[in-house]
């Protein structure tokens, strides 16, 4: 059994970015925009891909790496970059993103059909729950509804992208990709967020008040056979409190 403690560790633990953050983050799309219209396709490729490189290699000297994920991203720019100057194709600079998007999307989205589906270790990034936690059936439902809505829109967006990539060119593909692709990404996840807080918030609250217990009260509720307790409030079965 897993307690909402380390859902709530991991809530801190985590990097909002920042607006500043969010726009650097653009700038390999803004470099690649200006090269192109300037020296071609593959001066943007090279351009985007350094400095794309140099933001993962400043984010390293921060210290806002995690784990391996910050080489095997500068490994993969990388090895994108050569692919895409070697043959000269942006089908192939582009690709290579897509098709790894597609990949982590059905891998994501097949975790909805396990006991742990990846959302279930998001929405504490979101909202902390004091009374529920991933052993929670309702927490576990709405995870795995979560997670299976995301993949299913990333595979979708991400099909169309792969289309689009091939009857357009490597600027219209970066400015459609930026201006219509990403912002509806944006909106699929603010919709997700708002189905999380309207379903799990409501429970949430109704947990509490059915136990007789404060929301901010210490104690937390997770799936088992027995009576609440120990508030010997009988009346939530399938329910444990257990303090923390």
């Amino acid at each position: 059994m897993r307690s909402t403690t380390a859902s709530k560790h991991l809530a801190r633990q985590a990097n909002r970015p920042s607006f500043a953050t969010a726009l650097t983050s653009l700038l390999p799309t803004g470099v690649f925009l200006v090269f192109d219209g300037w020296l071609g396709l593959v001066a943007a490729m090279i351009a985007a891909s350094a400095t794309a490189i140099a933001l993962l290699g400043l984010r390293r000297r921060r210290g806002d790496g995690v784990g391996i994920l910050l080489p095997l991203s500068l490994g993969f720019v990388a090895v994108k970059a050569v692919a895409g100057v070697v043959t000269g194709s942006q089908v192939v600079y582009f690709g290579a993103g897509l098709g790894l998007t597609a990949l982590l999307a059905v891998a994501v989205g097949a975790t909805a059909f396990t006991k742990t589906p990846v959302a279930s270790y998001l929405i504490p990034l979101v909202t902390p729950y004091r009374y529920q936690s991933s052993d929670h059936p309702v927490y576990r439902r709405v995870s795995a509804q979560v997670t299976a809505v995301w993949a299913l829109a990333e595979i979708g967006i991400t099909s169309w992208e792969a289309w689009h990539l091939t009857v357009s060119s490597a600027s219209e593909f970066v400015v459609t990709r930026s201006v219509v692709a990403w912002p509806v990404m944006g909106v699929i996840i603010f919709l997700l967020i708002f189905f999380v807080r309207f379903r799990l918030d409501r429970y949430e609250y109704s947990l509490a008040s059915r136990a007789g217990l404060p929301v901010d009260s210490g104690i937390h509720l997770s799936v088992d056979a027995g009576p609440l307790s120990p508030t010997n409030t009988g009346d939530v079965p399938g329910l444990k409190g257990s303090t923390s």
